[in-house]
């Protein structure tokens, strides 16, 4: 009986050595994936509304990014209500649950020729997901005609925020944070963890 005792006990403080051993080696693996240091920008995410290379210009005293598409799809930034969709469709006015008016415009040109270039995934008022297709387009039409393809962000009310900060420039997913809209003092939890941006700057 002793020795049966013995060799359970033996059994036993084996295996909680190896899975204690197993837990230390998950936490260090952990700590090992995570970046050495993080930034954290406080603010509402606008996300990228499709792949492309994102620049910022200033057109008529007014900021704006701009996306060179990899395709002819734009999703919603984030989850809100289509407050206006513009005659010939490739634009409209987004307004986030959080207030932020979000106008997302394809190209530079109204013309009546150009719709046929676009179709419009969604209805006025419409109510939105964040990562809903909201309109597709033909890239290379539009370009054929000589106009551009780019894909236009600008928060139409920025004044009503206390800040507006791109989060990245350069080659983005859909999807990957873009901008960040904030008022006052938002608490920590509204902010995210972002690895370090190097091109992090104030929008307006």
């Amino acid at each position: 009986m002793d020795t049966f005792v013995v060799c359970a006990v033996g059994i036993l403080a084996a295996m909680a050595g190896f899975w204690l051993g197993r837990s230390l080696q998950w936490q260090i693996e952990e700590t090992e994936r995570e970046p050495r240091t993080k930034t954290i920008l406080q603010g509402r995410e606008i996300a990228a509304p499709t792949a492309g290379t994102v620049s910022v210009t200033e057109e008529n005293g007014k900021k704006q990014l701009r996306i060179l598409p990899e395709q002819g799809k734009v999703y919603a930034p984030a989850a809100g209500r289509i407050k206006k969709l513009y005659p010939m469709g490739q634009a409209m006015l987004l307004q986030t649950e959080y207030g932020a008016e979000i106008l997302l415009q394809v190209g530079d040109r109204v013309d009546d020729m150009y719709s046929v270039y676009y179709r419009c995934r969604v209805m006025e008022h419409e109510y939105v997901r964040k990562g809903s297709l909201l309109l597709e387009f033909d890239p290379a039409g539009i370009e054929q005609e000589g106009a551009s393809a780019e894909i236009r962000i600008s928060v139409e009310n920025a004044q009503a925020f206390d800040s507006v900060t791109v989060s990245e420039q350069g080659a983005l997913r859909a999807g990957e944070p873009l901008l960040y809209v904030a008022k006052g003092d938002r608490p920590q939890e509204a902010g995210e963890l972002l690895e370090p941006r190097e091109r992090i700057q104030p929008f307006w």
